[in-house]
């Protein structure tokens, strides 16, 4: 059981997900299914296939009490991701180009003999003003400098945290996510983090947003519901 949970960190992040090689570009097949085991309580999981890989997307869901901004901070703050986030072991960025737009190199961490992965990632901040829902979206990109030795680049990540406002300042928290993890990964490696990863990231964020650090955030850019 150790081996089979130390394999499945290659295949996770913040960010995250998993296997397959190529130049195939992945559509979701089908609708999502909710995950056994996790299809009740504050964490609600589901995942579908893609084509062309053995790896399923996945989508978490929770509600938290919290501002969007604090939520915001939290997602946004590279540096301290590893501290909760399962499977995230450095986390730099590389480039702030505004408030709402920055770069980052990722590792994430894979015990011996397994090698880590690493990956660059553009991360754009967004919100609809009419209906105050937010997003932070995170896409791969091909190459960048700062490779990090023992490293296999990922060839596809992509994670979306979407924040919608609700009533007496609750927010509905969405993680979806997808990636391939380049090299081999086995099935049940590649896909044991999709409920792994984000069902960790959903368990630990009621406690960052509680941190003094991210409690009375605000955001330029991101608008309070008036409710």
């Amino acid at each position: 059981m150790r081996l089979k949970r130390a394999a499945a960190a290659i295949s996770g992040l913040v960010f995250l997900s998993l296997a397959g090689a190529g130049d195939i570009q992945p559509t979701p097949q089908g609708p999502w299914q909710p995950v056994a085991g996790y299809t009740s309580g504050a964490i609600l999981l589901a995942t579908r296939p893609m084509s062309g890989t053995n790896v399923h997307a996945f989508r978490a869901e929770t509600v938290v009490d919290s501002s969007l901004s604090t939520l915001v901070a939290v997602v946004s703050d590279f540096s301290h991701l590893p501290a909760w986030m399962p499977h995230v072991a450095k986390v730099e960025e590389t480039a702030k180009i505004d408030a709402m737009h920055s770069r980052a190199y990722v590792v994430i961490h894979s015990p011996w003999p397994l090698h880590d992965r690493d990956v660059f990632i553009d991360a754009r901040i967004s919100q609809d003003k009419s209906t105050g829902v937010v997003r932070v979206s995170s896409h791969s990109y091909p190459a960048g400098p700062g490779l990090q030795a023992g490293c296999v680049r990922m060839p596809e990540m992509d994670t979306d945290w979407t924040f919608t406002p609700l009533p007496d300042h609750h927010v509905k928290v969405v993680l979806r996510g997808f990636g391939l993890p380049g090299g081999v990964v086995p099935d049940w490696a590649a896909n044991l983090v999709i409920t792994e990863l984000p069902y960790g990231s959903l368990k630990h964020l009621p406690e960052q947003i509680g941190m003094a650090a991210y409690r009375h955030a605000h955001v330029a850019g991101i608008s309070e519901p008036l409710h």
